[in-house]
C-alpha cells in the first residue's frame, strides 16, 4: 500500500493540532498514532471532537502519515464515540493483529466516557473495524469508580501473571473531591472480556484526575508514568516500583518527571534494538492569542530518549538520530566564543549578536562556582522582559527555572504604576525543576527552538518547554486568532525543515527589538563555552 508522505511530523495538517500520542513496536515498526483536531477549531467541544492520525517509521527520523485516519467519530449522534474518539492504546493481540482500546466520548450521554476496542483489518494495520458497544466487563469492580471520568485505556501483556492488562485514568466516588484521581486495573486473559479490580492500582490522594497512564518495566524497576493537567507538578511524571503491582512512589531527592506542563500527555514505546530506552512522544500546546486562552493540542515535539540511572531515576534527552538529522551538525555556527562574565553586587548581561534561524539547536556549557544564579536570556528585549533559563543556587544544589520576566505586580502597584503585566496560569516560573545536583558548578545546556516553541534539555536530567509568542509580547498583542506552526515541518525525510525569511534568519526588528539569546550572571563569574548553533535542514 502506498501511504501519503507528511509534509509535517508536528501536526497533520497546516489547519489541525497534533495531541496525545499512542506509541507502539509492531512487526518491527514505529507506529505514532495520535490525536488530530478538526480542522480550523480552537475551544471545547468542536476542538476535541477528534480523530487518530497514524504514522509510522522504522528508525524514528523517516515518517509516513497515512491518508486518513485510524479512527473517526461515529456519525450517529447516539454513537459512543460521536463527539470523540479520545485516547487510549495499541497492543498486539493473539491472533497477531492489532488490537486499538479507545476512548468514546458523547455529549449528549452526559459526558460520560466509555472504552472501545477497534481491530485491524490486516497486518498492514492502514484501517481499523471499531465495535458499537463498549468492552465487557463480567463483574461489578467499577462501581468502585465514576463513570464521567473512565478513559485512557493503556493496554500490555503482563507476562508476570500471564494475562492482559489494562490501566485506566478515573476517579474514585467517593473521598475528598479535588484529590479523587486514581488508576483502574482491568485483567483479561484474552482482550474480550475484561475484570476489574475493585482497588485502585494507584490512588496518591493528592490529584483531581491523572491523564495517559502507561506502565512498563526498564531495568529492573517498573515505571508508572502519567500526565496531571493540575499542579502541584503539572505535566508528565513518573512513579518507580519493584513490582508491577505497586507501591508507586517518588524517588527520594528526585523531581520524577520530565518537563512543564506544557509538554503533556506524552507516552512511549520500547526503542527498538536497545532494550534499555524507551522513545517518548509528546505534544507542546497552541495558545489562542485572541483570548489568552491555552490550547488542547498543539506541535508534536521531537521524539525524546529515555533511559534509567543506578538510582532509578529516568534520564531524558533529545533521540539523537531524529535530532541529528534535523539538524546536521555540518552546518554548525560558533555564535559566541567562549568566555567570562562577571559582576559583583549586580547583574551581568550580555546579547548575543546574531541573526538566528527560525529553527535551529543551541548548545554551550555554563560554568559558575559562585554565583547565586546564572543562566541564560531568551526572546528577551533591551528591558530585559522575555524569558531566561535560570540556575538557582539552593544549599548544595540547584533550582533549574523558566522564568517570565517582569513578574506581574499586585494590585495596589499595578494601579499606581499602571503596569498591568500578564497573569498566566503557569505563574512567572512557566517550568521548575529542583534538586539538579552540578560538579563544579557546571551544566551542559541544548537548546531546541522550532518557531515558537523552545526545548531547553539540561544535563540529560530536565527539559523544559513552552511556547513563546514574540508578537504578542512585544507588540502587545496585535496579533488575534490561533497560532500555527508556520515556522517549521517535517519533510519527506523526516528532517525539520524551516520556512525562513527570504535570507533564511528571523526578522527580529518585527518584535521591537527582541534579542534571541543572551547570558546573564547574578553577584559573581559565569565561565561559559562556544555557543554553537545548528540551523535547520534546509
Amino acid at each position: 500500500m502506498q501511504h501519503l508522505t507528511t509534509t509535517s511530523y508536528h501536526r497533520p495538517s497546516k489547519t489541525q493540532a497534533a495531541a496525545d500520542a499512542i506509541p507502539v513496536v509492531y512487526n518491527g515498526e514505529y507506529h505514532v498514532f495520535h490525536l488530530a483536531t478538526p480542522p480550523n477549531t480552537i475551544h471545547h467541544p468542536p476542538r476535541l471532537r477528534s480523530t487518530w492520525s497514524h504514522m509510522r517509521s522504522k528508525n524514528v527520523v523517516s515518517w509516513t502519515r497515512d491518508p486518513e485516519p485510524a479512527l473517526t467519530p461515529g456519525d450517529s449522534k447516539d454513537a459512543l464515540d460521536a463527539d470523540g474518539t479520545w485516547t487510549g492504546s495499541a497492543v498486539e493481540g493473539p491472533d497477531g493483529l492489532l488490537h486499538i482500546f479507545y476512548t468514546g466520548y458523547n455529549l449528549s450521554h452526559g459526558g460520560r466516557q466509555v472504552i472501545i476496542e477497534a481491530v485491524a483489518t490486516d497486518k498492514d494495520c492502514a484501517s481499523f473495524v471499531p465495535s458499537t458497544e463498549p468492552i465487557k466487563v463480567v463483574n461489578n469492580g467499577v462501581s468502585t469508580f465514576e463513570d464521567i471520568d473512565f478513559r485512557d485505556a493503556y493496554v500490555f501483556y503482563n507476562d508476570l501473571e500471564s494475562c492482559y492488562w489494562m490501566l485506566v485514568a478515573t476517579r474514585l466516588r467517593s473521598g475528598p473531591y479535588w484529590t479523587r484521581g486514581c488508576i483502574a486495573l482491568l485483567t483479561s486473559p484474552n482482550l474480550s472480556s475484561w475484570t476489574v479490580e475493585e482497588k485502585p492500582l494507584f490512588s496518591p490522594n493528592d490529584m483531581l484526575c491523572p491523564e495517559c497512564p502507561e506502565l512498563f518495566e526498564l531495568s529492573g524497576k517498573w515505571y508508572l508514568v502519567y500526565s496531571r493537567f493540575a499542579a502541584p507538578d503539572a505535566g508528565t511524571v513518573y512513579r518507580v516500583a519493584d513490582s508491577p503491582r505497586g507501591p508507586f512512589r517518588k524517588i527520594p531527592g528526585v523531581d520524577c518527571k520530565f518537563d512543564g506542563r506544557r509538554w503533556y500527555a506524552a507516552k512511549s514505546c520500547p526503542k527498538i534494538g536497545e532494550e534499555d530506552k524507551r522513545v517518548f512522544f509528546g505534544w507542546i500546546g497552541d495558545k489562542c492569542q485572541e483570548d489568552g486562552k491555552w490550547l488542547w493540542g498543539g506541535h508534536m515535539a521531537l521524539p525524546r530518549e529515555v533511559s534509567a540511572a543506578p538510582d532509578g531515576a529516568l534520564v531524558i534527552k533529545p533521540c539523537l538520530e531524529a535530532l541529528t538529522a534535523a539538524f546536521p551538525t555540518k552546518g554548525q555556527k560558533t555564535v559566541e566564543g567562549a568566555g567570562t562574565l562577571e559582576s559583583f553586587g549586580a547583574t551581568a548581561t550580555k546579547f548575543l549578536e546574531f541573526s538566528f534561524h527560525t529553527s535551529y539547536v543551541l548548545r554551550t556549557t555554563l560554568t559558575s562556582t559562585s554565583a547565586p544564579s546564572f543562566g541564560l536570556l531568551f526572546r528577551t528585549d533591551l528591558d530585559l522582559a522575555g524569558y531566561a533559563l535560570k540556575f538557582k543556587r539552593v544549599g548544595p544544589t540547584f533550582s533549574v527555572i523558566l522564568a517570565q520576566t517582569p513578574a506581574p505586580l499586585d494590585d495596589f502597584w499595578a494601579d499606581q504604576y499602571k503596569l498591568y503585566l500578564p497573569r498566566n496560569v503557569d505563574g512567572p516560573e512557566l517550568v521548575r525543576h529542583d534538586g539538579l545536583v552540578l560538579e563544579e558548578g557546571r551544566v551542559e545546556v541544548q537548546v531546541l527552538v522550532v518557531g515558537e516553541t523552545v526545548e531547553f534539555f539540561v544535563d540529560g536530567k530536565f527539559v523544559l518547554s513552552y511556547r513563546v509568542q514574540v508578537e504578542e509580547r512585544a507588540a502587545g498583542g496585535t496579533t488575534t486568532g490561533l497560532i500555527t506552526d508556520e515556522d517549521s515541518g517535517m519533510d519527506s525525510d523526516g528532517d525539520v525543515a524551516a520556512r525562513q525569511d527570504t535570507d533564511g534568519h528571523v526578522d527580529m526588528e518585527r518584535s521591537a527589538g527582541v534579542k534571541e539569546f543572551g547570558l546573564f550572571v547574578e553577584d559573581g563569574t559565569l565561565d561559559y563555552s562556544d555557543l554553537v548553533v545548528m540551523p535547520a535542514k534546509a
